[in-house]
This record gives structure tokens, sequence and C-alpha cells, in this order.
């Protein structure tokens, strides 16, 4: 009997993710483009290609429609917010 417990303690624990889903931070800033230097860009374009990876691995590990709207909503922001900055960047050049 105490083995069969065992059996579907451990089924049970297999059957729900160990770790939750870590949500990543979005960029703390993002340079003003039309005064940023272009090294300032290309750092900013490597933050924000690090946030969309492990917001790509968030939204396919979450499984709350809710919160994956959310952290959608976040990196289309944080996505709007960086193409205004690299349009004002190559509007001064």
């Amino acid at each position: 009997m105490m083995r069969f417990v065992s059996v579907a303690i451990l089924c049970a624990m297999g059957s729900t993710p160990v770790f939750a889903c870590e949500r990543p931070s979005a960029p703390s800033s993002i340079p003003d483009g039309a005064t940023a230097s272009k090294e300032d860009m290309l750092a900013a374009k490597k933050s924000v290609d690090a946030f969309k990876s492990g917001m790509e691995e968030y939204l396919a590990c979450e499984q709350s429609t809710a919160k994956k709207d959310a952290a959608g909503a976040e990196l289309l922001k944080v996505a709007d917010r960086f193409n205004a900055q690299v349009k004002a960047f190559k509007a001064k050049s």
C-alpha cells in the first residue's frame, strides 16, 4: 500500500510544473534616439532582444490567459517604445 501511495504522489508531482514560469523584467531604460550614440542604441537593442527572448519563453510556459495577455501587451509596449527611438535615431543621421 505504501508503494502505491508513493507512486501516486510522484505521478501527481510530474503532472504539474516544478518551477513557476519566470516573467522577465522589461529594460529599465531606452535611450532617446535623437541624442543617443550608436553604441547606446546597440546596447538598447541587445537589452530589448534579451527581453523579447525571455518573454517568448515565459509566454510558452505560462498557462494563465490573463497573464499571457498582460505579458504580450508589455512586450508590445517595449517594442513600440524602442522602435520609436530607432526612428528618431535614424532621422538625425
